[in-house]
């Protein structure tokens, strides 16, 4: 009984600024409200909300390099997002040394600031709390408890799709020299059949644990009351968001 112990005692704790799980997942959820509720060319806004993951960052440590590496992970998607509001708004808005911005060029740099900074919002929060934790404050904030099985699921489950990845391109390159066998149809073909070889492994996992009475229901712990002190930070951080949304 030992070990479980000190697992429990190494999970960080949540930073105080945030309160509680449940408090800062409701904070969490605010901040993004506050964040999508920024004008389209409104850029100085969404740069300021900015402030909210930096400082949870230099508040409970956590390494900017994680987050930075996980936004470039996702900055390929979020630009072709944003490409479109080039060539669909071409209304003229400034010009800078002979270089004329357009009403879409401006749109497109702000969507992308508004998923960089709620994208590293989340994440901020979610490396400060582990994510069985987070389905815990789910769980109290009254979400669905099918939800939550999912959720669980899904995360102690997303290494099979992560092994089975591995396995074919390890398959894939010992049968391959250079570029051939990396076409951009072959690599489709791959992705089908990674699909079809999770899915099995995965109906195998649950055949097995419905064998050992696996059911679609947890033990559900007694619901707590929200606390004065959760309620007070939650009325600060409001009180912070709409400051700055009146503001900026």
């Amino acid at each position: 009984m030992a070990a479980p112990l000190s697992v429990e005692r190494s999970v960080p704790a949540t930073p105080p600024v945030l309160g509680s799980d449940r408090s800062a997942l409701i904070i969490t959820t605010l901040f993004l409200f506050s964040v999508l509720s920024v004008p389209k060319f409104d850029l100085a806004s969404v740069l300021v909300f900015g402030a909210f993951p930096a400082f949870l960052i230099g508040m409970a440590n956590i390494s900017a390099a994680v987050i930075m590496k996980r936004l470039l992970q996702l900055s390929p998607f979020v630009l072709f997002m944003a490409l479109g509001n080039i060539s669909l708004d071409r209304t003229p808005m400034l010009s800078l040394s002979g270089f004329t911005i357009t009403g879409g060029m401006m749109s497109a740099i702000v969507i992308v600031a508004k998923t960089m900074v709620s994208v590293a919002g989340m994440l901020s929060v979610t490396l400060c709390i582990p994510f069985y934790r987070i389905c815990r404050a789910l769980e109290a904030l009254h979400v669905p408890e099918v939800l939550i099985t999912q959720l669980m699921l899904l995360d102690r489950y997303r290494s099979l799709l992560h092994e089975e990845a591995l396995s074919m391109q390890k398959a894939r390159d010992t049968r391959s020299f250079g570029k051939k066998g990396k076409e951009l149809f072959r690599t489709a073909s791959l992705i089908g059949s990674l699909l079809l070889r999770t899915t099995s492994r995965a109906e195998k996992i649950y055949r097995s644990m419905n064998a050992r009475g696996f059911q679609m229901q947890r033990k559900a712990r007694p619901a707590q009351k929200m606390a004065l002190r959760e309620w007070l930070t939650i009325a600060l951080w409001v009180l912070l968001f709409f400051s700055l949304r009146l503001i900026f």
